[in-house]
């Protein structure tokens, strides 16, 4: 085969095979830090993990896709949905799995707010927080965040017996939601993974291509009678 085109072909299924080994590199860390998270439950290893997860899924376009390093246009759309999309598909990972155990072993309760107050989030907005009491007058472990509830007002728990998985406001959740909203999210990094991926690939053909007819034309000069 013409080594024009063998090349260019040689080069694409190097870039598939690199872009698969990727996309299940990236994928498979997601995955594997969200179950970390959900069998350690510990929010410190959570702000540890989080921005080494950014910082793969940045070193993975920027490996992919050389010219990443000055992105423009689709390269900076690419920057942005791959670390989110990375963080989203871990986060919905380690809910799910949340969710999936109060389904298993949860029991739900019905309880009162007993209290609500602000949380200082420095930067961001101060978050609401609210903690409850079951109709003994007991206090209810763990605390609901980001709900706008009242003192007083009567709601329905799911509660760990075990103690490990925090406290969900509603009945018994299935966790079907969210691996459902992360299967989406990961197919949409994987998509935006390949089409960096590709464009890097056409952007090297097109300059190698651009250099080799310099040189030809070059050469056909040099070897032209004067």
């Amino acid at each position: 085969m013409d080594e024009r085109i063998d090349g260019p072909i040689r080069r694409v299924g190097l870039t598939a095979l690199a872009l698969a080994v990727s996309a299940v590199v990236c994928l498979g860390a997601e995955v594997g830090v969200g179950i970390l998270l959900h069998v350690t439950q510990n929010v410190w290893l959570a702000l540890l993990l989080y921005p080494l997860l950014y910082v793969l899924a940045l070193g993975v376009l920027l490996t992919m896709v050389p010219s990443m390093e000055k992105p423009e246009g689709w390269g900076l759309l690419a920057m942005i949905v791959m670390p989110i999309g990375a963080l989203a598909v871990t986060h919905l990972t380690y809910s799910g799995l949340d969710q999936q155990a109060l389904h298993d072993r949860g029991r739900e309760v019905r309880a009162t707010v007993s209290d609500t107050y602000w949380v200082d989030e420095g930067p961001s907005a101060p978050l609401s927080a609210a903690r409850f009491k079951d109709p003994s007058g007991r206090p209810v472990p763990g605390t609901i965040y980001g709900e706008k509830l009242r003192v007083g007002q009567a709601v329905t728990l799911t509660v760990d017996p075990k103690g490990k998985v925090p406290l969900f406001m509603g009945r018994r959740p299935t966790g079907s939601g969210r691996f459902l909203a992360a299967g989406i999210t990961a197919a949409v990094e994987s998509l935006f993974l390949g089409w960096a991926a590709f464009r890097g690939t056409a952007e090297r053909l097109a300059s190698r291509t651009t250099d080799e007819r310099e040189r030809e034309r070059t050469q056909e000069h040099e070897d032209s009678p004067a």
